[in-house]
């Protein structure tokens, strides 16, 4: 990696330099975002793993694209909407993403990326204009077999409404990961719900929970409830683990949700918030021990250390 880019002054004839040469993994962090990356970057035709921290990204006009580029992770980065597009589309063999804070205004993302089967970290993508999911985005999960995502995300997807389900499955999918997700938010726990019953071949399922005082508690635990009496059947997932939580209701019937249902279930890991204190965490196991389990090799782990060591 080669931080702050910009106070080497002979930068660009540096990265020319290098492009001449097999580079295949290349990290660049920018101290000012309003700088766009040098053309001489988009030379490199052996790159397969690219990170880039703190930039603007304008593609010259001849870019032909990174034909051997594997792995793209993008942080704090500017790129229009269009230039997003052809960037991905020029990248024919991306298995991995990692998109965190990518600012393209307020465009409709698209990504064309035939390969690509983990996409991560997305992050502030409610600050996207309202439209329904679009088809591009459930063709892009429906090729994932790893998604990790937040919150943000979660409200990204749910613009336009969110069903049950998706209008196509995400068969695919074994491993989905959430981080700070808010259970007093009624939209992110439908729409993680939604992604959950959309994977028929989910095995593994990593939450993490962030607590939120502006919300409404009252009106997601009534939602949780009443999906309990549905009972759609989870067949495949065998390892869940669900981190931070303080014992508040939602929280729990979401987990009584996931146990009811999740016929495989081998294990199912919960981790208390650092804030919990011993009355809750107590009746929280309590709580767990108490559940009806679905899947009858259902182990339960209770673990009082807050976030997962991995």
């Amino acid at each position: 990696m080669v931080p702050e880019f910009e106070i080497y002054p002979g930068v660009d004839h540096w990265l020319q330099f290098l492009s001449n040469h097999h580079v295949e993994e290349l990290g660049l962090e920018s101290y000012d975002i309003d700088q766009p990356m040098p053309y001489h970057l988009f030379t490199f035709d052996h790159l397969a793993h690219l990170y880039l921290t703190n930039v603007q990204i304008k593609l010259p006009p001849a870019f032909k694209g990174f034909s051997s580029l594997l792995r793209l992770e993008l942080q704090n980065v500017y790129i229009a909407p269009w230039e997003f597009k052809k960037l991905i589309s020029k990248c024919p063999s991306l298995e991995y993403m990692d998109l965190d804070d990518l600012d393209c205004d307020t465009g409709e993302l698209e990504i064309d990326a035939p390969n690509l089967n983990l996409l991560a970290s997305l992050a502030d993508f409610a600050t996207f204009e309202p439209y329904e999911i679009d088809w591009n985005m459930i063709e892009v999960l429906g090729k994932l077999s790893s998604l990790e995502a937040d919150g943000g995300f979660l409200q990204f997807l749910a613009r336009g409404g969110v069903p049950q389900k998706l209008p196509t499955n995400l068969n695919h999918l074994r491993v989905l990961s959430l981080s700070h997700i808010g259970f007093e938010h009624i939209v992110e726990v439908k729409c993680a719900l939604c992604l959950i019953r959309s994977s028929p071949n989910l095995q593994s399922l990593k939450i993490i929970s962030e607590k939120s005082s502006d919300a409404d508690m009252e009106t997601t635990t009534r939602y949780l409830k009443a999906q309990q009496k549905h009972k759609i059947p989870l067949r495949r997932l065998k390892i869940v683990m669900i981190w931070c939580i303080s014992g508040r209701e939602p929280e729990m019937e979401f987990v009584k949700l996931l146990l009811l249902t999740a016929t495989a279930l081998r294990k199912l890991e919960f981790g208390s918030a650092y804030e919990a204190k011993e009355e809750a965490r107590s009746n929280m196991l309590k709580q767990l021990v108490s559940f009806r389990r679905a899947s009858p090799k259902a182990q339960i782990i209770f673990r009082d250390n807050g976030y997962p060591l991995s």
